[in-house]
């Protein structure tokens, strides 16, 4: 044997190491080589690899692709690029089921299959899940699980399968899914902050506003009470009245002769004293 540091020793194990990593970074699953041999596929496998999508089932472990004719494409017509790659991510199951599998399966409830819509984390509403009905005594037939997708495709056959990696079943037609192209969320605009209006004055409110009687008011005034009633208007203010003057005068005048008086009776008290 060789000892460890031998040059030779070290060539195989760097060797061993290149030969596993390559055998990890082949793929598992080759969908494109499944479908080569099948040219009534050819449509289908072309918007795989046209989407991308071939390249996630290729990184895949296990996945059963139901797959539909040429000429049985029509429906992605007029679709965006994100939209086909959604519906055709919906053609991809994440398990394996084959005819023998699905002999083994009836049941009188529906089973719902996750596809790899589901993962892209945009799925909702059950966009990413498919109904799959297997009674026995009907055709197997799959379904979009999302609300309104009311159109079933029938499996027609299985294609090629891999053994629990690989299974290509044939369907009559594109699955339609209602909502898998959903409109966007708009969130609804704000309205505007309502302006407060200052609140309209009243009539009696108003100062510029004097209020004009109706005729059946002028009629309930009595001619004693229009008579007795005076005027602001002709009427004077009490202060303004012609007599105020004199009566101010009068009264300014009374301490003044009292003080007149006073000094008067002084005077003569101090003559009468020095007589």
């Amino acid at each position: 044997m060789f000892p460890m540091s031998s040059p030779a020793v070290a060539f195989s194990l760097s060797l061993l190491f290149l030969l596993l990593a390559a055998a990890a970074a082949t793929p598992n699953l080759d969908i494109g080589m499944a479908l080569s041999g099948y040219s009534d596929f050819s449509d289908f496998s072309s918007m795989l690899n046209e989407t991308g999508v071939a390249d996630q089932i290729n990184n895949r472990a296990t996945v059963t692709v139901p797959a539909v004719s040429n000429g049985n494409l029509g429906a992605l017509s007029g679709l965006s690029s994100e939209e086909k790659k959604m519906v055709m991510s919906v053609h991809v199951v994440l398990d394996y089921y084959d005819g023998a599998k699905f002999n083994k399966s009836h049941s009188k409830h529906p089973k719902i299959l996750t596809t790899l819509y589901q993962e892209t984390g945009r799925a909702s509403n059950k966009v990413g899940f498919l109904s799959m009905t297997n009674t026995g005594k009907t055709p197997v037939v799959f379904a979009s699980a999302a609300p309104n997708s009311h159109i079933e495709a029938q499996l027609v056959k299985e294609v090629t399968t891999k053994p629990y990696d690989l299974s290509v079943l044939q369907i009559s037609n594109l699955l339609n899914v209602a909502s898998i192209s959903p409109a966007p969320y708009v969130a609804p605009m704000a309205s505007p902050p309502r302006k407060v209006l200052a609140p309209t004055p009243s009539p009696a409110a108003t100062p510029t506003s004097t209020p004009t009687p109706s005729l059946a008011e002028e009629d309930n005034v009595s001619p004693a009470s229009s008579k007795t009633k005076p005027s602001t208007e002709s009427e004077p203010a009490a202060a303004d009245a012609p007599g105020s003057e004199q009566e101010r005068s009068a009264a300014s005048s009374v301490p003044c002769l009292a003080s007149t008086i006073l000094v008067i009776s002084t005077w003569a008290w101090f003559l009468l004293t020095m007589i």
